[in-house]
């Protein structure tokens, strides 16, 4: 397995090969896929300081996460922003990275694709925090994985606005 790096150019040519391996990585339907693609990797030109690294078997990408600077004046910290200040967490959002996704193909879980994607993503950004959200589910394998890797519960059971699904807010402080 290799790790490295992706242009935007390169996600933008690769993006129907991203979107399968996050409906893949849930089991989204088609259009779930088509969304993504259309929206959340066709807007990623648009965010300061984007990151993307992808794992690869041989050639075959098997897993990826991305992420950008947390930019107050767009949608999630928006959301999440306000409920940091009132717990008491506003200094989270300072020099902060927002990592977006982190998808691995159903196949490749649980062999360290994951840990060495989010390593990378360490190695390559110099922010203070990282935030991200995640389910509230207790036993999710992402979860555990974020945990094991320095990330704390910032937000637990926080609600989007139109959501009824509860999510966690996790952060990470770089160490040192």
């Amino acid at each position: 397995m290799t790790i490295r790096a992706l242009e935007t150019s390169e996600v933008l040519r690769r993006a129907d090969e991203i979107a399968r391996v996050f409906q893949r990585a849930f089991g989204y339907s088609d259009e779930r896929r088509e969304h993504f693609r259309d929206t959340r990797l066709a807007y990623l030109p648009l965010y300061d300081g984007a990151l993307t690294l992808g794992a690869f078997d041989h050639d075959r990408l098997v897993g990826f996460v991305y992420g950008f600077d947390y930019q107050p004046e767009h949608w999630w910290p928006q959301q999440v922003g306000p409920a940091l200040v009132r717990a008491g967490h506003a200094g989270w959002t300072e020099d902060a990275f927002e990592l977006n996704e982190l998808e691995i193909l159903p196949e490749h879980q649980g062999k360290g694709h994951g840990t060495a994607l989010l390593r990378g993503l360490f190695e390559r950004t110099a922010h203070r925090h990282i935030l991200l959200s995640t389910t509230a589910d207790p036993a999710d394998r992402a979860k555990v994985l974020y945990r094991r890797l320095g990330f704390v519960d910032l937000l637990p059971g926080f609600r989007y606005a139109g959501v009824t699904e509860p999510a966690t807010i996790m952060g990470r402080r770089r160490p040192g």
